[in-house]
């Protein structure tokens, strides 16, 4: 490949990064809620509502996109994504009923969707058959790091501008932001290698390359759900803690919300430090082993949560749920790419990417059902949480367990040379 290409992988990969930070607005959500809820007497659960809403219909997008990337361009559809994602969060600015909040949520979910990880990750993870862990980890690292960015700017503008007004600029930021991202990303080429790099050393490596499967043969492979119930578990715990993050932290600790403010800005920088730290990690010595070690400090970060009533336990505690959060998020594109293979990456990992969205449900839930049953007490939810961790555990090593009984198929890069949709789009000057 021309050096041109290994310069339009790296810019690719910076405005990539930039719009995936205007997509982790959605991280913000919380600051949002009270202000919403104190303006028109909404109650703090009506109100939260919308934040599921959002990563549902986030997530739920992300399959379109990829079916999407075989008829489009990643910047045409990350141009899209602008209009939507910036128009909806605009849009809020004029608010007046639930019913509206929750329709504007969903709109403004579909955006975000479009954005990350549908326009961005799946073009990133092929510009990057070498440093897949990487790519994908600095990516979701972008979106991850929203929090830190954007809340503080959000409570300004709310504090100054008011609610409404926040809504409105924020909304044409995001829009001017990711459409001027959109100008300056390439398409990677169909097969694209940088130099140096070749599939034979790939299979020699920890990360082993496999054919192309689509969707439906997908579905019929008994990994996929391996990796289906690996993912939910893995992310659940993370969405429970950083949707209770600001209340865990003052009801455990006994904190004002400013300083449990802080506390959820460490837990965004836990989530990036996962997700580049896991990610580039896992090109290394391989995704499985790194799934293994992430669960282990999954639990153990949650009987900490368990058990502490003190600052830095408790902080500690909800800092490494995050990296190991960040790290499910980051290795999800990679692994997807080398199971299923590269070809049909876009619509398998929007997929797969399903598993945010019932963990999603299932996480604030539980979390929110506990705190309820015990009369405001998080400990169970905890303990609960740890338990699931440990079950992703034994699942994760039975199936390395079975993996290495089981004898290697020879490998290939892809299994089809026949032009389809998305090679002619991959194909096509970027």
């Amino acid at each position: 490949m021309s050096k041109s290409h290994e310069t339009q992988r790296w810019v690719t990969l910076v405005f990539c990064l930039l719009a995936s930070l205007c997509a982790g607005f959605g991280y913000s959500w919380s600051v949002l809620l009270k202000p919403m809820g104190e303006m028109f007497d909404w109650s703090a659960s009506a109100v939260s509502l919308s934040f599921t809403l959002l990563i549902v219909f986030a997530a739920s997008t992300s399959i379109f996109t990829g079916k999407a990337l075989q008829y489009a361009q990643p910047r045409t559809l990350l141009l899209l994504g602008a209009v939507v994602f910036g128009a909806g969060i605009a849009c809020l600015g004029f608010v007046d009923s639930l019913g509206m909040l929750y329709g504007l949520s969903m709109v403004s979910g579909v955006g975000l969707g479009i954005i990350y990880p549908g326009a961005t990750m799946t073009n990133l993870v092929r510009y990057f058959p070498d440093k897949r862990g990487l790519a994908s980890g600095l990516l979701a690292a972008g979106y991850g790091i929203g929090p830190v960015v954007w809340a503080p700017i959000t409570v300004a503008l709310i504090n100054n501008l008011g609610l409404m007004w926040a809504f409105r600029i924020m909304g044409m930021l995001f829009f001017v932001l990711v459409a001027f991202c959109s100008r300056l990303v390439t398409t990677a080429p169909y097969g694209y290698a940088p130099a140096g790099y070749t599939p034979e050393v790939a299979r020699k490596s920890k990360t082993q390359v496999v054919e192309d499967k689509d969707w439906k043969d997908m579905l019929k492979s008994p990994v996929f759900y391996v990796l289906f119930i690996l993912f939910t578990i893995g992310t659940t715990s993370g969405l429970m803690v950083i949707g209770h993050a600001s209340p865990i932290a003052q009801d455990v600790l006994g904190i004002s919300a400013e300083a449990a403010g802080t506390v959820v800005s460490y837990l965004a920088i836990g989530m990036v430090v996962g997700k580049i730290g896991w990610g580039a990690l896992s090109d290394r010595v391989g995704r499985y082993p790194v799934f293994v070690a992430m669960l282990v400090m999954a639990a153990i970060a949650l009987v900490v949560l368990w058990r502490g009533d003190t600052y830095l336990p408790v902080v500690l505690g909800i800092c490494a749920v995050g990296v190991c959060y960040g790290g499910f998020l980051a290795l999800m594109s990679p692994i997807v790419a080398e199971t299923f293979g590269n070809k049909n990456l876009g619509i398998n990992f929007g997929i797969m990417f399903l598993t945010v969205a019932l963990a999603a449900y299932v996480g604030p839930r539980l979390a929110a059902s506990v705190l309820e049953a015990t009369g405001g007490d998080y400990a169970w939810a905890f303990i609960i949480a740890a338990i699931i961790s440990a079950a992703g555990l034994v699942l994760v090593v039975g199936y390395m367990l079975a993996r290495r009984k089981t004898p290697a198929k020879p490998e290939v890069e892809t299994s089809a040379r026949r032009m389809d949709p998305v090679e002619k789009v991959e194909t096509s000057k970027a």
